[in-house]
């Protein structure tokens, strides 16, 4: 489908349609590139298993949005950590991957990705890293985007029904760049899934009754704590 934003116009690439987690995409020449990674692991349908899709810009040199399931399939622990941070192959601009004063933050986790080398490698492209602070804390231990983190995983670990997660950088007033990028003000996710967790159902199948949604919205800040700016239907 097609729906207009302002002057902008969102489009649900037709090929990927069934990706619930998929946000549409916006057209922006020059500046919006999307990249979709297929694993090579297959699903119990038997059918190559998605990995995330991306939205990336070349202006800010950050990816927009990063959009995954989240399910024990893809945390299994056939394979150790690769390490094998490189550009996207599926995006065709330059993509800094290192940034004085900021670690190489993975928005879709390496740990929710182990079922397969190559699975895992994909989420060390470029545009699934973005720059945020480390210690002393904000995605290491005890800081708030790495204690929402952990909290995301409680949400699906151990269920059957897949959660279907958005994660994104929001820029805000004044904006630092390092090597090129515009690093993030601001970090959030977003969250759907079933309200029982345990239905086995599609939740296109769903009716709203059996469905619930959360975002968090946290400030690239280096403290333990923060204040979550949060919206909620039927929370959880």
């Amino acid at each position: 489908g097609v729906r207009l934003v302002g002057s902008e116009m969102c489009i649900r690439d037709r090929r990927y349609s069934g990706w619930a987690e998929l946000p549409g995409e916006t057209t922006k020449s020059g500046d919006y590139y999307y990249a979709y990674h297929i694993t090579d692991v297959n699903t119990p349908a038997g059918h190559k298993a998605r990995n995330y899709g991306v939205c990336y810009s070349n202006e800010r040199k950050c990816a927009i949005w990063v959009a995954a399931p989240m399910h024990t399939f893809y945390s299994k622990k056939n394979v150790g950590r690769t390490d094998g941070y490189k550009a996207d192959p599926n995006i065709p601009v330059s993509q800094p991957g290192n940034w004085s004063g900021y670690t190489r933050g993975h928005m879709l986790g390496s740990a929710e990705r182990l079922v397969s080398d190559l699975t895992n490698r994909q989420v060390f492209y470029y545009s699934n890293i973005a720059p945020q602070l480390g210690q002393p804390g904000f995605n290491t231990g005890g800081g708030a985007w790495n204690n929402l983190e952990d909290w995301v995983d409680t949400q699906w670990e151990g269920y059957r029904d897949t959660v279907y997660q958005v994660i994104g950088c929001l820029w805000e007033g004044s904006v630092k760049k390092v090597n090129g990028t515009s690093i993030p003000t601001h970090y959030y996710k977003v969250l759907l899934r079933t309200k029982k967790r345990n239905t086995d159902k599609w939740v296109v199948n769903c009716t709203r009754d059996e469905l619930q949604c959360v975002a968090f919205v946290v400030e690239h800040e280096p403290v333990s704590y923060t204040h979550l700016r949060a919206h909620e239907t039927d929370s959880y």
